[in-house]
């Protein structure tokens, strides 16, 4: 069996590699960067340099037609945000091979904050009450009690312009409008916690739950506690009936002080729980099969981005009482027995990104996905 795993620059493809290598599969990764994180690895038998979706979707589902094709595949997995050309190239793709995705547009009522929130409502740990902006007025409207809300694009990721009970000058900057619509989400006081699951036609196959301890900023977590709260799993539960989604999922959750859970936003893609399974990489595997199969449940052992840990999180925490506990109690996500080029390529990566980004005259953060993200802009009609 042959797998192509999509969007090799991710710690996440990297994980799952691993895991179809050591369940017996041939294994190619993908990516539009030359320097993948997951090229490096012993586990990656094969690399493909693939076109830019965001750029020119039409040719990036041919590319990967194509190579569907010629290296006779089995299965697609994607794990970035590349899922939504995917899934827009779904009826072109899926005779060729199985695609581990739902339609495109579950996938746009998920990814867009604002839908979410509203498919939520009723469920077992519903959104905050959520407001759509998409235009300066709806802003103004909240202005007088800014204090109350969060406030953050409706297609959007990492945390990188959330703005969480800001200030009268800050929110004047916000200007949504209806192709680049904003959502506010009343604020709840809590602690965060963060699911992966695999869903296969809304059965639930795998589930993990971590509460993110080290971030960078206020964006990704780069320490990943594992924890299991029944109501997270019963709102997965829940999630599978209601849609009948397959694939990865990721969701963002509040407990505030009644210990009642609140689900702040979805992410239809692979997320870093995925590496809370390093120790049951093969029963990950078998979860994606077609048949149906138990539950799979991640281990307790937490999990880190190493070098992030100490480039990102050690000048700030070093000092504190258990940060040295915590790094020595976690499995480095990067590192594997007999598999170390991953350790040092990141700097390779990295490197690479860093020059997107000056290329492109953006941040570091926002050239890691420019090329694979999807922000609700119209996809032509893909070619059958």
């Amino acid at each position: 069996m042959h797998v192509l795993i999509l969007g090799a620059r991710a710690p996440a493809c990297l994980e799952w590699a691993r895991a179809f290598n050591e369940a017996g599969w041939q294994v190619s990764v993908g990516d539009s960067l030359r320097q993948p994180l997951s090229r490096f690895s012993r586990a990656a038998h094969h690399f493909v340099r693939l076109p830019e979706p965001r750029d020119n979707p039409a040719r990036w589902i041919d590319a990967l037609a194509s190579l569907i094709t010629a290296r006779q595949i089995d299965l697609v997995l994607p794990t970035c945000e590349e899922v939504f050309y995917l899934a827009h190239g779904l009826e072109r793709l899926a005779p060729l091979c199985r695609v581990l995705t739902s339609d495109f547009a579950l996938l746009h009522r998920l990814h867009h904050k604002g839908h979410f929130a509203a498919m939520s409502q009723g469920w077992t740990a519903a959104a905050p009450e959520t407001q759509l902006l998409e235009d300066h007025q709806a802003v103004h409207a909240l202005a007088e009690h800014c204090h109350q809300w969060v406030f953050k694009p409706a297609y959007s990721r990492f945390a990188s312009r959330t703005l969480i009970r800001p200030s009268r000058e800050q929110l004047a900057k916000v200007r949504p409008s209806a192709a680049a619509p904003w959502v506010a989400q009343r604020f709840v006081q809590g602690r965060e916690l963060c699911s992966y699951s695999v869903l296969v036609g809304g059965e639930l196959r795998a589930h993990s739950c971590y509460h993110p301890r080290y971030r960078v900023g206020r964006g990704s977590g780069i320490y990943f506690q594992p924890e299991a709260p029944p109501p997270v799993l019963e709102f997965l539960e829940q999630f599978g009936r209601a849609t009948g989604y397959t694939g990865q999922v990721g969701f963002d959750f509040i407990e505030d002080a009644s210990g009642c859970f609140h689900v702040l936003e979805c992410n239809p893609r692979a997320t870093s729980g995925v590496h809370l399974f390093s120790g049951q990489r093969q029963p990950l595997v078998a979860s994606l099969g077609t048949a149906p199969a138990p539950l799979l449940q991640a281990g307790a052992q937490p999990h880190m981005i190493g070098l992030a840990m100490l480039l990102l999180a050690a000048p700030s925490h070093a000092l504190l009482p258990g940060f040295w506990r915590d790094v020595r109690a976690a499995r480095d996500v990067i590192v594997a027995p007999g598999d170390a080029r991953p350790l040092t390529a990141q700097l390779l990566s990295l490197g690479e990104i860093l020059l997107r980004a000056a290329f492109r005259r953006c941040s570091v953060l926002a050239a890691s996905t420019a090329d694979i993200e999807w922000n609700g802009q119209p996809l032509e009609a893909v070619p059958q």
